[in-house]
């Protein structure tokens, strides 16, 4: 017999900007939770930190074709 075991929750507190920041990505993520927030938020960030350079940068080119470059460490 298997029994079904909840996951594990994280519960933390967050301030109205980054409650507004949530929203916003909801509509530009087009997701309706936070939780698929994160979710896309942390993919993002695996895929920053597991193609950074020796110099813990990553490179983002905008719409506009501006590069962008991020620094990931401090």
């Amino acid at each position: 017999m298997s029994i079904n075991k909840r996951p594990p929750q994280i519960n933390f507190t967050v301030n109205q900007e980054t409650l507004a920041l949530l929203d916003e990505l909801k509509g530009t993520f087009g997701v309706e939770t936070n939780t698929a927030v994160l979710r896309r938020a942390l993919a993002i960030a695996r895929l920053a930190a597991n193609n950074q350079r020796d110099d813990h940068t990553i490179s983002i080119v905008g719409k506009d074709d501006v590069k962008r470059d991020i620094v990931l460490n401090g």
